[in-house]
């Protein structure tokens, strides 16, 4: 089916490239032999190209109409045209060659041979070429006709490299050449390198970098995320809180992020009551799940399982939530005698809350609604940054 459609949307695509080919070619044939001669040639080839095409071989078809047209001014769109179907249909090599074989040509005009390196650049990274693709796009990115569609190219390659000093080099430029803040995304990219010196124990330079992506983007809630935990890895817990604590006015979609953290800081200073307090005004304003289930466990450790099953029942009156009630069918098990099937019923219906749970996802981008069962800074499909938040709802937030 899927190879039917694409054969389909291909066809359709090469409509306008036949038709565009008989004119041009027709009308380069009649200027260099006798008009009957060629028509003849030209009409025989041409309909084959369009018997291939209504045959739905479109394979065939394209080498026809290559062949049919040489490369000049008037032709150039067309092989370009040509090029960036290829591409689409993931016959990169074929598009490689049809933008090189442009490339070469002396009679492009300076505009055009551009055009074909913008092309040729797409279809090396296409073909996971990245080298290559750099090379190209360095040398228009000097050009101040194309910069700013050269940066974003390099920008993709360096992301994709995870070559982070670089990426944030080339958005500086982009930066300057459209005049639109990056700052936001530039302290990702300094986040990035941070995590990389926290994962390799070099939590001083991880923390110079935190630092660089603050100054970048204030309200990088990433940068408080992770300057925390560097903290906590230092037993710095007073620090590690007053981070957290910052993430509120940075962007509350993101508080469920911290109550664990906070949780464990709290708890290593013994300042449980305090925590208690501070979750307690984080429920009533913004009444996330999370919170709401770190201030049971609190509850718990400070008055008993029973304490914590009150505190979740009433919470579910007032705010339904099936993760609410997965943890309250945990507790009453747990604080459950096996009295005439009590227990096993309970049993029963955590079977179904867990079910419900099973394989959710957690979060989901606001910007292509790409799912995830973990928090990703950049959408893995449409590669945006922070656009990816947690789920609200009756099974999310």
């Amino acid at each position: 089916m899927l190879e039917s459609l694409i054969g389909l949307e291909v066809l359709w695509l090469l409509l306008p490239v036949a038709a565009g080919t008989g004119w041009l070619a027709a009308r380069k044939a009649t200027r260099r032999t006798t008009r009957k001669r060629e028509r003849g040639g030209l009409r025989s080839d041409y309909f084959q190209g369009i018997n291939y095409l209504l045959n739905e071989q479109p394979d065939k078809a394209i080498e026809v109409f290559i062949k049919l047209i040489e490369v000049d001014s008037e032709t150039v769109e067309t092989h370009l045209a040509l090029g960036n179907l290829y591409r689409r249909r993931g016959d990169v090599d074929r598009a490689i060659r049809i933008h090189q074989n442009l490339i070469a040509r002396e009679s492009l005009s300076v505009s055009q041979r551009t055009g074909a390196l913008i092309e040729l650049g797409q279809d090396y990274m296409s073909a996971g070429l990245l080298d290559r693709a750099e090379d190209l796009f360095s040398e228009l990115a000097d050009d101040a006709d194309y910069r700013v569609q050269a940066l974003r190219q390099l920008i993709d390659i360096y992301e994709r490299e995870k070559d982070w000093p670089k990426a944030i080099a080339s958005a500086r430029r982009l930066e300057k050449a459209t005049g639109n803040q990056l700052g936001w995304i530039i302290a990702h990219y300094c986040c990035e390198q941070a995590s990389r010196h926290c994962s390799e124990g070099d939590l001083e330079r991880a923390l110079k970098h935190v630092q660089q992506a603050r100054n970048m983007h204030a309200a990088c809630v990433r940068a408080s995320l992770l300057e925390a935990d560097i903290h906590a890895e230092r037993s710095e817990h007073e620090r590690a809180i007053r981070s957290l604590q910052r993430v509120e006015e940075q962007d509350p979609d993101f508080l469920p992020e911290t109550v664990g953290r906070l949780y464990r800081s709290f708890q290593a200073l013994d300042r449980i009551d305090a925590l208690d307090d501070y979750l307690s005004k984080l429920m009533n304003r913004y009444g996330w799940t999370s919170v709401t289930l770190t201030l049971a466990d609190v509850k718990r450790q400070s008055g008993g399982r029973r304490e914590a099953i009150l505190f979740i029942t009433e919470r579910l009156r007032q705010r339904a939530s099936v993760r609410g009630l997965d943890r309250l069918l945990d507790l009453e098990i747990e604080d459950q005698r096996d009295i005439g099937g009590t227990r096993e019923h309970l049993q029963i219906l955590k079977g179904l809350t867990a079910e419900l749970l099973f394989e959710r996802p957690v979060y989901k981008c606001r910007h292509c609604g790409f799912p995830a069962k973990s928090l990703h800074w950049q959408c893995p499909s449409c590669k945006h940054w922070t656009s990816i938040r947690p789920i609200q709802g009756v099974e999310g937030e």
